[in-house]
């Protein structure tokens, strides 16, 4: 399996709750690496950008509001499987279906606020990768 590229993000809630290490230290326990890493306030167009599949659905407009109320940590991750590897770090949306010692279960609040976000398929991770941290951080 190749090493490839992914985006995390630590969401708002998860941000005010000093909660950065510990999620930080959780992906890295499983073999991922920190390629870039910043802290970021997300402007209302990058959100929409950002979410664009979701731009119908009667969530969107809440969840635009809820990841531009504070900072993020924007991380590019790798590891061999790094998307599906990742995904199941994270858990399931709702933290109240998250498998035990993922990190939903264990930080999440609701399915909004779930703490982060993980890209959903190879597809997604290129595209979010690059629109947060450009075409080269794909490939260094």
């Amino acid at each position: 399996m190749a090493i490839d590229r992914t985006l995390f993000i630590i969401k708002p809630d998860a941000v005010q709750r000093n909660l950065i290490g510990r999620i930080l230290a959780h992906v890295e326990e499983r073999g991922f690496r920190i390629v870039e890493a910043r802290l970021a306030r997300l402007t209302r167009d990058q959100c929409q950008e950002f979410y664009q599949e979701h731009a119908a659905r009667p969530f969107f407009p809440d969840l635009v509001a809820y990841m531009t109320s504070g900072p993020v940590l924007l991380a590019c991750l790798e590891r061999e499987g790094a998307v599906p590897t990742l995904r199941e770090v994270v858990g399931a949306t709702d933290p109240a279906q998250a498998p035990p010692g993922t990190i939903r279960q264990l930080y999440g609040k609701s399915k909004q606020m779930n703490s982060v976000h993980a890209s959903d398929s190879p597809a997604s991770s290129e595209r979010e990768v690059k629109l947060f941290f450009g075409v080269a951080a794909l490939t260094r």
